[in-house]
Parts: structure tokens; C-alpha cells; sequence
């Protein structure tokens, strides 16, 4: 992964991360969470963003 796509993952990361509902840190770096129902769409955007790439990275 380039030095670019870290940096974008970590800008979307902390586009959504107050939204995160899991308090349970060991969930939240294996990304096992869900948002909050109430979070603007601009954060669940971020977060449906920095799945897909996540997700891609294992492919």
C-alpha cells in the first residue's frame, strides 16, 4: 500500500470514528464495528469507503 493510500484511509477513518458504536477496542482494530444509526451521511460514506478498500486489500 503507497504512503497516499494510508494517509486516505486514515482521513476517511477519522471522517467516521466518532460515529463508531463499538466500545471494544480488541472489535475496533480487527474493524468489527457498526456506526451509530443516527450518523450524518457524510461519515457512513467515509466508513462504506474505507471498507471497500479494506475489504480489496484481501483480495
Amino acid at each position: 500500500m503507497s504512503l497516499a493510500e494510508d494517509i486516505m484511509k486514515m482521513e476517511l477513518y477519522k471522517t467516521f470514528e466518532p460515529y463508531i458504536d463499538t466500545k471494544d477496542i480488541t472489535k475496533r482494530t480487527k474493524g468489527e464495528f457498526a456506526l451509530v444509526k443516527d450518523a450524518p451521511k457524510e461519515a457512513t460514506a467515509a466508513y462504506l469507503k474505507w471498507r471497500a478498500i479494506k475489504l480489496s486489500k484481501r483480495f
